[in-house]
């Protein structure tokens, strides 16, 4: 008799632990000590992303937009990629894809020195017509006719930036390096400088920026007009660097579906 209630007890014992084993957690009840797989947290892009309207805004905006996040963000999802944007001046973003901080970098003219660290992804991401144009003070008593009267003058330029290679490669005028347009027109306007080179399209936002009106300076007569090839381009020390040619393909699908047409219009760029 007490060896069946022995035996009663026993069985009922195991019911009970083998009912609590099924109400622990997984991690628990797992009996190799393995712990249950983490969800996979989603992959992500750092954009580097520089204030330059109308195509980029990223100051005194409550999140960055401008063309570059309307080409990519359905890119960078088709490829299970979240874009994550780092606002930064042009010449800091340009430094931090160069150390592989970035993966990206939007609206960038093409040059040798510049493929040393950066892929640039075809086709361009913006093409159009304008014109590199220059800045002086109303009451300045030179005129900028041609490339020649800068000599011995000083222009603010953009540290970094590539504007046409007549300008790029001369020395007969010295440089004033600064991070942006806006603060190249301004130094124009506090005298610091005789000249300011702006692009003809983004120069009303960089007087805007500046808190500078057109009438503020003059406008020189010398200008020069080109096609401007603006391209993404992929850092080449950047971790997700190998999804490139990825990236590349989604890009040039785009341009036959005719997405970056439509984007185009969108900002008034108009295919060349």
């Amino acid at each position: 008799m007490q060896f069946r209630q022995s035996l009663l007890l026993l069985a009922s014992f195991l019911l009970l632990l083998s009912a609590f084993c099924c109400l622990l957690p997984p991690a628990f009840a797992a009996d190799n000590g393995s712990t249950p797989a983490q969800p996979q947290k989603q992959r992500v892009l750092k954009l580097g992303m520089y204030h330059s309207p109308p195509y980029y805004h990223t100051e005194d905006v409550k999140k960055p937009t401008g063309l570059s996040l309307d080409i990519l963000t359905p890119v960078a999802a088709a490829l299970g990629y979240r874009l994550e944007v780092v606002p930064c001046p042009f010449p800091r973003c340009l430094k931090m894809a160069a150390q592989g901080e970035l993966d990206l970098v939007a609206g960038l003219i093409n040059n040798q020195e510049r493929e040393k660290f950066l892929y640039f992804l075809s086709p361009p991401m913006m093409q159009f017509h304008s014109a590199f144009v220059f800045y002086s003070r109303p009451q300045a008593p030179f005129k900028l006719t041609q490339l020649a009267d800068l000599k011995g003058r000083t222009v603010a330029v953009m540290r970094d930036a590539v504007y046409f290679p007549d300008f790029d490669n001369s020395q007969i005028f010295t440089r004033v390096k600064v991070p942006s347009e806006s603060v190249a027109l301004d130094m124009v306007a506090m005298g610091r400088v005789d000249y300011a080179i702006t692009v003809e399209k983004t120069a009303l936002g960089s007087f805007h920026d500046a808190g500078l009106q057109l009438t503020d300076l003059q406008r020189q007569p010398y200008f020069q007009q080109q096609k401007i090839d603006g391209y993404l381009a992929f850092s080449r020390l950047s971790p997700n660097f190998a999804i490139a040619p990825q990236l590349e393909a989604e890009l040039q699908l785009q341009a036959r579906q005719g997405l970056l047409d439509k984007l185009w219009v969108k900002y008034g760029l108009s295919h060349p």
